[in-house]
């Protein structure tokens, strides 16, 4: 497999522009939250001010986290290590009638030559563990294999 060099080429061009994509709507939804929240109209002051008395109210919700919790399955994709997987041992077995290997690769950075700190090709009947670690910066799998977390690290 040779290097795409370009970020914009292959699979990490596609995961490339998705992330940028994203990056664009998180912009944009932020600017619109802060216009909301800093308009000087002829609204009152602080919500709790606004409510008649007698009313319930509700505590605020807490906020929202960002741990990317467990991993239900890894399928065909390229994640991000803390972002959206975390790190740990994970596992697939790859089924008999599967017909050609799964792939695997923990990632030290995206296109870029090099990137790959380790990879494999479990073949079918083949059970196979790996441990992506916390300064992994991604984990491809691909070939249809399912890849469960074994343990969290």
């Amino acid at each position: 497999m040779l290097p795409v060099t370009d970020p914009t080429v292959g699979i990490a061009g596609r995961r490339y522009r998705e992330l940028m994509g994203r990056r664009v709507i998180v912009a944009a939804v932020i600017v619109a939250l802060a216009a909301a929240g800093c308009s000087t109209g002829s609204q009152p002051g602080p919500a709790a001010d606004r409510t008649p008395a007698g009313t319930p109210t509700t505590a605020a919700a807490p906020p929202a986290s960002t741990d990317p919790g467990p991993a239900p399955g890894l399928r065909d994709w390229i994640y991000l290590v803390g972002t959206e997987m975390r790190p740990g041992i994970y596992t697939t077995t790859v089924p008999a009638d599967h017909g050609h290997p799964c792939y695997w690769a923990r990632l030290r950075s995206f296109g870029q030559p090099g990137s790959v700190i380790a990879e494999g090709n479990p073949e079918p009947g083949q059970t196979v563990q790996v441990t992506v670690l916390q300064d992994d910066r991604g984990f491809k799998v691909s070939n249809g294999c399912t890849w469960q977390p074994a343990q969290q690290v």
